[in-house]
């Protein structure tokens, strides 16, 4: 056999609804790609039309008796509780051969010429009538053995094949008492169960989301409520004035409490941002989502992109295949407006065809970005042509593109999302500019644009989103004379606007007059304002913007003594501008601050034009910050302090402690070496205890 494999990425068929027996007599050979890529699907699709018409099964695996017909119920009894055993089986060969072509196709480029002639002539023999004809005018259990015969005469053909070993094909896993690990699944199905049916309707709906994430895997509790707010579970303002994110954690405090899923804490930190959920727990909540038909599922319990009986489809890659791919040749026969979800679990290539993504026109959640809590699952697009197909997704209410590589802009379809509550472009490190029509998103409350460090200035239309309440990655950067730039004054007229995260350009001559804005911001809860070194500009090449990119979002997450080393050599020495004092009012009544790469010895001076006394949470990194005394001398009311890469920062404990943050109940610090005597753990914490502090 030849060495050579043809490339698949871009492959197109002709033959997905060719006579497959008029092709094999035309004499061809038929290449790998081929049969992996056209007949498998091909017979996948057959085989989903005859799943369809079989009786629905409950979830003891009897067939449902209410669905019957008449004639069905004449056919032998014993024949009609078998025909779903007999699918069973064909799905599991099914599943062994796409796993031993995903074995063959590294040394394989043609099918032997004896499973062309003997196994595919048979395939088309068998599926050569309609499957609605053949089921209607044949007994259906001979219909379902002659398929099997087929499948299972397929699976031998491969599996002697001399690239595959005996056990090749074998998931090799640790011994394990097969009788307890019954009994324990069937405990917990059992209590998951009586949880379940105590839920109120919402909650069980937001319950079943978490069948679709792998087993044991860190989810971002974010992610989780956002998925809520697209397919209206929850609002993002709810009727009784609690926002999406506080109704979104009351729901994880009672599955915490119910013992469904567990936090999971950083360091010794009080509050979690994310959750796991065992796998016990997980098998059990996948069987629940069957049986509500909330997403469809493989015999390993994988979610996919079969959506002929539920409304979401989930990308996701195995060993035996892709989800894409069959979400692009299997099923292309289903429609497509039925859809609501879409969301991808860990496909790194995204290759849509531009006519199936724009059918998806009742689509609600478009997951297409990184989910997982760490920046180690890697997403790119090919192009972003499909994106153009955004403009009939009018029901769209969350969409991520969260750390997807090569989106260089968005489309202007995007301004065209009526219903977009949830934009998150998070990591998207080639990304340059947002459209200049975002602002008719007027339903937009949360945008993420973090890290994306090619953006050098805000359009215009941002100050038109009157329903923001979380806005991320805000620039004030260099502006050329007469553009028409977002200031951050002109934010001010958000009135629901509630946490702002800032990017400044430190070469900016407009910065320090900007952010003595501050004051007209009313609802602010949450501000974290970074300060960096533009390198972009009209001669800098792509390359080197890209390049760039990827460093700052190095910078913004490695914390190795290496890393932080560098910051001194890449970063302006540039120090901050004096500021003028403000008005004398405090409007702004912030609970979290976090600074970032302040390049001034002491704290910015428009602090003082803030209310503090219900400041909580202070979290300071990088930068050369020496002193951590407010503008005029004040003690911080903080309880949480971090404090990362502040390498000039000369104090002792007993000083920071007693003076300066009296009420301080958690301290982190990591890389301060002249931040002297503190009693910190091998973690670099440290929590208030009453028994040996003199605060108690």
């Amino acid at each position: 056999m030849s060495r050579h494999i043809s490339s698949t990425s871009s492959f197109e068929s002709p033959y997905v609804s060719l006579d497959l027996l008029a092709y094999l007599n035309s004499g061809k050979k038929t290449p790998f790609h081929v049969f992996n890529d056209v007949v498998m699907p091909e017979f996948q699709c057959h085989l989903l039309k005859l799943k369809q018409l079989l009786p629905p099964k409950d979830m003891n695996g009897t067939e449902d008796n209410t669905s019957r017909t008449v004639r069905d119920e004449e056919e032998d009894d014993s024949n009609c509780n078998g025909s779903h055993a007999i699918v069973e089986e064909i799905q599991k060969d099914l599943d062994y051969i796409n796993k031993a072509c995903h074995k063959l196709k590294d040394s394989a480029d043609r099918v032997d010429e004896e499973i062309q002639r003997l196994i595919l002539q048979r395939l088309d023999d068998a599926f050569r009538e309609r499957t609605e004809e053949a089921l209607a005018n044949s007994p259906r259990i001979n219909k379902l053995k002659r398929t099997k015969d087929v499948v299972s005469m397929l699976k031998n053909q491969i599996s002697s094949s001399p690239q595959l070993s005996s056990d090749s094909l074998l998931d090799k896993q640790p011994e394990v008492n097969i009788n307890d690990q019954k009994i324990t699944k069937s405990l917990t199905l059992k209590r998951i169960k009586e949880v379940y049916n105590g839920l109120n309707e919402i909650q069980k709906k937001c319950l079943l989301c978490f069948s679709v994430f792998p087993e044991n895997e860190t989810i971002k509790k974010k992610v989780l409520i956002h998925w809520w707010v697209g397919e209206e579970f929850i609002g993002s303002l709810n009727g009784d004035g609690k926002t999406a994110e506080e109704t979104g954690n009351d729901y994880f405090k009672e599955f915490i409490s119910k013992g469904i899923i567990e936090p999971v804490k950083k360091k010794g930190r009080q509050s979690s941002e994310n959750c796991k959920m065992q796998s016990s727990v997980r098998d059990a909540i996948i069987k629940l989502a069957e049986k509500d038909e909330f997403v469809s599922f493989d015999s390993k319990g994988n979610p996919n992109a079969d959506f002929s009986s539920c409304s979401r489809v989930c990308l996701v890659k195995t060993e035996e295949g892709s989800s894409l791919r069959d979400f692009t040749y299997i099923y292309h026969h289903l429609k497509h407006e039925n859809i609501q979800t879409l969301f991808n679990v860990n496909e790194p290539e995204l290759n849509f065809r531009v006519d199936r993504f724009s059918k998806m026109k009742n689509l609600k959640v478009l997951q297409l970005g990184r989910w997982k809590a760490s920046a180690r699952q890697l997403v790119e697009v090919e192009d972003t042509e499909f994106l153009k197909g955004l403009k009939k997704m009018k029901q769209l209410r969350y969409f991520s593109l969260r750390g997807i590589s090569r989106i260089t802009e968005l489309p202007n379809s995007i301004c065209e999302l009526s219903n977009l509550r949830i934009l998150n472009l998070n990591g998207c490190d080639n990304l340059e500019k947002l459209p200049d029509g975002i602002g008719s998103l007027k339903q937009l409350t949360h945008l993420d644009m973090s890290e994306c460090f090619l953006i050098s200035h805000m359009p215009k239309g941002l100050a038109s989103l009157l329903e923001l309440q979380v806005l991320k990655g805000f620039v004030i950067g260099k502006q050329s004379p007469g553009g028409l730039y977002c200031k951050l004054a002109d934010l001010a007229r958000l009135k629901h606007l509630r946490k702002l995260s800032i990017h400044v350009d430190r070469t900016s001559l407009e910065a320090e007059k900007e952010l003595n804005s501050f004051p007209q911001f009313r609802k602010l809860q949450s501000l974290s304002v970074a300060w960096w070194s533009s390198v972009y500009n009209a001669s800098t090449s792509t390359t080197t913007n890209v390049a760039f990119a990827r460093f700052q979002r190095m910078l913004s997450r490695e914390n190795s003594m290496k890393a932080l080393a560098k910051i001194p050599r890449i970063l302006s020495r540039e120090k901050s501008m004096p500021t003028t004092p403000g008005p004398t009012s405090l409007p702004v009544d912030l609970h979290k601050l976090g600074l970032q790469y302040f390049l001034g010895s002491k704290m910015p001076d428009w602090l003082k034009l803030l209310n503090l006394e219900n400041l909580k949470k202070l979290y300071i990194r990088g930068g050369e910050l020496s002193d951590l005394r407010l503008p005029e001398d004040h003690s911080w009311a903080v309880e949480c302090l971090r404090l990362k890469s502040l390498s000039k920062l000369k104090m002792d404990w007993p000083e920071l402690q007693q003076q300066l943050f009296p009420k301080l109940k958690y301290a982190e610090k990591e890389y301060c070496p002249q931040l002297s005597s503190f009693p910190s753990d091998d973690n670099g914490e440290w929590i208030w205890n009453a028994a040996d502090t003199k605060q108690a």
